[in-house]
């Protein structure tokens, strides 16, 4: 990775110990490509870099540099309905996207929530959303099995150690806990379209006019989501970018901040889909998680032989090791340790961004829980 300033190489343990990263294993266990839905629409291959599609919701307004969300535009005297509010949410900003390749150096967990996310977590507040509670929105490379799983994991029986670098994100996980296991919107082979099929629901638990992003969303009152949707098969860049807009307008509709992932593959060839994905972060101002970036300088890029798959760690018997080891430097050169080490340190990242949003009195509750279990 090149710092922008200087042009000189920036070393990844360096930009990581930026964030506290660790080190961590999983494994991946997605359908071929031939098993991908139809839901997604067909159409040509992605076009170039500079031709990334902008989303129907643009207008020919005057480009911004600066945020518009501004919810003092309205009358003091007047205050926004709710409706009106979420409609100022939804509202994306007109600007002019990022140059071909600048997106890489963006760093891995945001600087900051803009605006707009801290008070769609109040209006979220507002409607039941519970603040300790997170939902996870993807594919292959987000079921828990593989992604989070562990940290629901009971202390006597945990499949993680933390190690004394790492030892301060034990109170985020404990923050969590109980959001890492369960849900119904992680699903291999699920693309960004089928997430609005009810024929991709668990209809176990979702209604039959659901699809697994509402009913997720139903089900469980999280505040905010992890979106990961990698697969794109049919090439339909323009379909891709879409459909991800309505996942991220719907989201924002529930109250929910989406927190938009980029993948580690580059299957298209451009990097099509992440500068897409990137872009639809900055007009919403949402939280990006650039995973992509985190590696980049390990071994294959943490990616298997047919680099879209991730690497991970082997146990003794040389199989797939499901225990994270964050301590242990040469398992966080896996793509799956990376995934996930750096997952919790945007989980630590949100929760600390909103710690003055949510209260003392929801803080002291916690922490009396936090040292009942750890006593």
């Amino acid at each position: 990775m090149i710092n922008k300033n200087n042009n000189e190489p920036i070393n990844r343990r360096e930009l990581l110990k930026l964030f506290g990263f660790g080190s961590a294993l999983l494994l991946s266990s997605c359908v071929s490509k031939s098993q991908n839905t139809n839901a997604e629409n067909s159409s040509t291959l992605p076009p170039k870099a500079s031709d990334v599609p902008k989303t129907s919701s643009e207008t020919d307004a005057p480009k911004s540099t600066e945020s518009e969300f501004s919810p003092t535009d309205a009358p003091t005297d007047l205050p926004l309905s709710l409706e009106e509010e979420f409609l100022q949410i939804q509202q994306p900003l007109n600007i002019d996207p990022l140059s071909e390749d600048e997106w890489m150096s963006l760093p891995i967990v945001p600087e900051k929530l803009s605006q707009r996310m801290l008070r769609l977590f109040a209006l979220g507040q507002e409607m039941g959303r519970d603040a300790r509670l997170v939902s996870v929105l993807g594919d292959c490379q987000t079921i828990p099995s593989y992604f989070l799983g562990n940290f629901d994991d009971s202390l006597s029986s945990s499949r993680y150690t933390l190690g004394d670098e790492y030892a301060y994100l034990q109170e985020t996980i404990d923050y969590y806990k109980g959001s890492y296991k369960g849900g119904v919107a992680a699903k291999g082979g699920q693309n960004v379209a089928a997430v609005f099929s009810p024929l991709w629901a668990n209809p176990e638990f979702c209604k039959s006019d659901e699809g697994p992003l509402a009913c997720e969303l139903r089900l469980k009152k999280s505040v905010f989501t992890f979106i990961s949707l990698e697969e794109n098969w049919k090439g339909d860049l323009v379909g891709y970018v879409n459909n991800l807009e309505k996942v991220v307008l719907y989201t924002l509709s529930q109250g929910v901040i989406p927190i938009l992932s980029t993948k580690a593959n580059n299957l298209e060839g451009d990097h099509s889909i992440n500068r897409a994905i990137v872009e639809i972060a900055r007009r919403y101002e949402l939280p990006l998680w650039n995973f992509w970036a985190s590696v980049q300088d390990i071994p294959k890029q943490g990616l298997d032989a047919d680099r879209f798959h991730l690497t991970f760690s082997l146990n003794l018997a040389n199989n797939f090791d499901s225990r994270f080891y964050f301590q242990d430097s040469t398992q966080i050169d896996t793509g799956w340790g990376m995934r996930n080490i750096t997952a919790l340190m945007l989980l630590d990242f949100m929760r600390k961004n909103l710690v003055n949003e949510i209260g003392l009195g929801h803080q002291m509750i916690f922490q009396l829980e936090r040292w009942i279990r750890h006593s």
